[in-house]
């Protein structure tokens, strides 16, 4: 049984160090991000998250598509500075399934 046990303390403090560290800042560049982006407009937490999300699935972008069904009433410079925060948060807006 101890190498059953070593095994596993190895698997959970392996997923210590890298994955949890990993969710920490990525939930840290969230908060900043949903932050940053109600400065600019004022809607409601569920479409930032949309916006944030959604972004994060097109490089950094907002489609044109997801624009028309969920933020038409946003004007073109509000989605533009809100896509340049979102890029600046996460780089080129891609992750890891998230």
């Amino acid at each position: 049984m101890t190498q059953q046990a070593e095994a596993l303390f190895r698997f959970i403090e392996q997923t210590i160090e890298t994955e949890l560290a990993g969710e920490l800042a990525f939930l840290a560049n969230y908060d900043t991000t949903k932050q940053a982006l109600q400065e600019v407009v004022d809607m409601p937490d569920r479409l930032i998250d949309l916006f944030i999300r959604f972004c994060l699935q097109n490089n950094g972008r907002l489609s044109e598509k997801k624009r028309k069904s969920y933020f038409e009433a946003l004007s073109d410079k509000e989605v533009a500075i809100m896509e340049k925060i979102v890029q600046s948060n996460y780089g080129n807006g891609t992750t890891k399934d998230r």
